[in-house]
Formats: structure tokens, sequence, C-alpha cells
């Protein structure tokens, strides 16, 4: 499979009560059986309360071409949760947040058949004026919709999720 995601970059691996353990390659983490590490979710809200959806692109090594929240990432190893979001906002959308300005939502342990991620769960208000720009590497479209539309276009399988977002919204809205 020809992806763009780095497989040997470090992440950071816990165990199944999310306590560090060390590190983990990108590539063994989502191949080794029973492994844990740690992910984040930002949910980018516009000034009408609707959610920023995005398709992944082509070249993710993980669920190409199906729906997913804003923006998500894996956590390198010796970074936390927030420095994490506020990286992956950038890289994803192009918009420059600080930790303050992200709103702690919640944590879910993300069960996929080889690994379990911990995600922290963050939301975002966009500013007046910011413009998103998109990397299009990581997606390969955008919509906007309410939690609702979302809940139910999981429920009714109009778009094609994948396993992570049906979890989290499930624990979480």
């Amino acid at each position: 499979m020809i992806t763009t995601d780095p497989q040997e970059e470090l992440l950071t691996q816990v165990d199944e009560h999310n306590q560090i353990i060390g590190s983990i390659t990108r590539g063994s983490a989502h191949s080794t059986l029973g492994t844990f590490y740690r992910t984040i979710y930002v949910l980018v809200k516009d000034n009408q309360g609707k959610v920023l959806i995005q398709k992944r692109s082509t070249t993710k090594d993980l669920y190409p071409n199906c729906w997913d929240l804003s923006v998500g990432g894996h956590v390198n190893f010796g970074h936390s949760y927030p420095e994490t979001a506020v990286r992956e906002v950038g890289e994803e959308l192009g918009l420059s947040v600080t930790e303050s300005d992200l709103k702690y939502i919640g944590e879910v342990l993300v069960k996929l058949p080889n690994s379990g991620e911990y995600f922290d769960v963050f939301e975002y208000n966009l500013k007046p004026n910011q413009e998103i720009n998109i990397l299009t590497l990581e997606i390969g479209e955008i919509k906007w919709m309410s939690i609702d539309e979302i809940k139910k276009s999981m429920e009714t399988k109009s778009l094609n999720w994948y396993e992570r977002p049906l979890q989290v919204i499930a624990s979480l809205y």
C-alpha cells in the first residue's frame, strides 16, 4: 500500500489504563495486536455551531476515503495531548491556535481490531475571519454539519464513516 503517513513516526505508547510505557512506531501501533497509544480529536465549530468534518485522503494508511471528524492525530512520544491538538489544527487546517483556545471535552478509549487508542477530545470555535486552508495530503474534502446531522448520518450510513469517529461521537455526544 502506498501511503504518505510516516510509518517510523514515534507515538506515545500506553498501557490499558493510559499510563505511558514508552514509544512505538506508527506502523507497529497500527499492526500489533493489543497495543494502546494516544490520539487526539479537535472538533472545529463555526459561528452557527456546525462541526467541520473531513473525508480522509486516498493516501492515508488507515481508512482512506472515509469520513472523519475535523482534526485527528497521534500524540508523538514526549508530547502532550494539548500540544498535539494545537499542532494538528495547524498542520491539517492551517489555523493558528493556542492550548487556551481549546475546550477539553473528554477522554474516549476507541477499540480497533488490532489496538486501542486513548483519545483526548477538544472543541475549537473558529474566530471571525479565520480561514481554513486544508492540507490536501491529509484531507480530500470537507463539509459542515451539526452534531445531530453527524449522528444521523452515522445511523443511516449516508456517509462512509469509520470506527474512530463513530465511537467518539457515541461516547461524548
